[in-house]
This record gives C-alpha cells, sequence and structure tokens, in this order.
C-alpha cells in the first residue's frame, strides 16, 4: 500500500498534508490501512486499534454514513477529490465538525483505495 499512498497523495500539495490533523488510507472495502498524521489524537484510537481492523465508517455518524460514503466515493473518482464538511465522531462518541479532503488512489492505472486528510474545525 505504500505506493499508492504515494499515488494518492500526489493530489495534495505539501501544505496540505502539513496542515491536515490527520492522514488515514483505507482499501477499497473501508479498511484502515494507514492511521496517522495526528489521527490518534484526533480520534482518539490508537493505532493498533484501528490499522486493519476497523472500517472508515467508524468515524462517521452512523446515521450518515449510508448518505455521504458513496456520495464521497463517486466525488472521489470522478472528479478526484472529494472535499465537504462533514460530522466525524471519536472514540469516546464525541462529535465534532472537519474539513474532509479524500482523493481516490491508484497503483497501475488500477483503484486501490482511498487517502482522506482531516482538517478539524472546532
Amino acid at each position: 500500500m505504500a505506493e499508492s499512498i504515494h499515488k494518492g497523495a500526489e493530489g495534495f500539495s505539501d501544505h496540505d498534508m502539513r496542515r491536515a490533523e490527520s492522514v488515514i488510507t483505507c482499501d477499497l472495502q473501508g479498511t484502515v490501512k494507514t492511521y496517522g498524521g495526528g489521527a490518534d489524537k484526533l480520534f482518539g484510537y490508537a493505532p493498533g486499534e484501528v490499522v486493519n481492523k476497523m472500517s472508515v465508517a467508524a468515524f462517521h455518524p452512523p446515521e450518515r454514513v449510508a448518505e455521504l460514503v458513496p456520495r464521497l466515493l463517486k466525488t472521489a473518482v470522478d472528479t478526484g477529490l472529494f472535499e465537504e464538511e462533514v460530522v466525524l465522531v471519536k472514540k469516546s462518541g464525541t462529535e465534532f465538525r472537519a474539513r474532509l479532503a479524500v482523493r481516490p488512489m491508484y497503483r497501475d492505472g488500477d483503484l486501490v483505495g482511498y487517502m482522506g486528510l482531516t482538517y478539524p474545525l472546532e
């Protein structure tokens, strides 16, 4: 997945990567593959609790997943970037507003996953 992360990161500027409070990648099933850039502090989970064990859907309020996720994925693939203010959920259950930017990741021309950057608004 490291090669794929590079491919997904190409669309994000260095400035975007430095400002993001979390950088998370997932495979096509939504399983978290990398969890960094302060994600542990932002969401409250240790990397060992998340990587290869959780779906990125866990970071969203359950009642919003069915509407948001298909739209997010379609927009990211169709335009190269999904970016929107969303509500996210910490391990504690606390909700917070953030700007979420998601890009598709490709390897050898094939879609292999997504990279998301989170910028808290509160």
